[in-house]
């Protein structure tokens, strides 16, 4: 038996035993989590057990391919991420014409897909007509933080596998390790999220204020990851009735009484997308400020807002 270990991710382990040992997959699987870092060690992971000739083991000395994949120098692995917060079609034009054209020298032809959420339409078209026709020996991984995002047509033609996210207890720890804010700054991003919610007039009479506290792109990153902890929160009580972050939190429970899950769905994608601009020069004040009216513009077309 050759079984694969993947640390704190007994599932994952499981389900990688079971394909090394008797070489059968299917074509497309999602895996599911929270961390980015995380979703990428286990991607890499899967796609050495998936394309290995042999046996895969962690030590294993008979090819160099897997410490080609560790060291991004495997020609034959693509892995396709976001520009700009968008996958477009063209990527997976070419996708398709590399896996025409591109002998291999693994078992299986593997593309890993990262934040699978940000396809956009046309490009989302061209994935599923490649994942409907598929080589014979082409295996896509995909990885989302936001399985709710996820196209359901996409979801559907995937075996879905969600890691472990338990390794830091869920709540206000959680909360400071995944933004790097401390609590009064947790507590003003909430104010000023509320604020949004309410009135854009009132949130861009707060905006020197918020400016002046969260003054780095790290501090406004903090930000944004504690509203989409918010948003998350507000679609698990909204669905399940619990939250899984915030402890019965009243402003979140209100995000729920007059926004439905399509609206909640649209703004957790908007502040992944501008997570995403963060990493790009921007005008703090101008990126605020788009913020507050995007926030504003996404609503099912009955909000009473100011």
């Amino acid at each position: 038996m050759y079984d694969v270990v993947v640390e704190k991710q007994p599932v994952l382990s499981r389900i990688l035993s079971k394909i090394n040992n008797s070489s059968v997959n299917v074509q497309a699987y999602l895996l599911v989590g929270e961390d980015h870092e995380e979703l990428e060690r286990c991607a890499l992971t899967f796609a050495k057990v998936l394309i290995c000739p042999d046996k895969y083991s962690e030590k294993c000395l008979k090819c160099n391919i897997c410490s080609r994949i560790k060291s991004g120098n495997f020609a034959e692995l693509k892995i396709i991420e976001p520009i700009n917060g968008i996958i477009k079609k063209e990527e997976i034009i070419n996708l398709r014409s590399f896996f025409q054209t591109k002998s291999i020298e693994g078992k299986n032809q593997i593309y890993i897909m990262k934040d699978v959420e940000f396809l956009n339409s046309s490009a989302a078209n061209a994935l599923l007509k490649f994942l409907e026709e598929p080589e014979s020996n082409t295996v896509a991984i995909f990885t989302t933080t936001n399985l709710n995002s996820v196209i359901n047509t996409i979801v559907s033609r995937c075996q879905i596998i969600k890691l472990n996210n338990n390794n830091i207890k869920k709540g206000l720890d959680f909360i400071k390790n995944m933004s790097g804010l401390d609590e009064d700054l947790i507590n003003s991003t909430l104010d000023f999220l509320f604020t949004i919610e309410s009135s854009n007039a009132k949130a861009f009479t707060m905006l020197k204020e918020f400016l002046n506290l969260f003054n780095t792109k790290e501090l406004l990153k903090g930000a944004l990851t504690v509203m989409l902890l918010s948003y998350k929160d507000a679609l698990n009580y909204k669905i399940f009735k619990n939250m899984e972050y915030f402890n019965n939190e009243t402003g979140i429970k209100n995000l729920c009484t007059y926004q439905n899950i399509d609206v909640l769905i649209k703004k957790i994608s908007f502040i992944l997308e501008n997570v995403k601009k963060l990493e790009y020069n921007v005008n703090v004040t101008l990126f605020v400020s788009n913020i507050i009216i995007g926030i504003g513009e996404i609503t099912d077309g009955q909000s009473n807002r100011s």
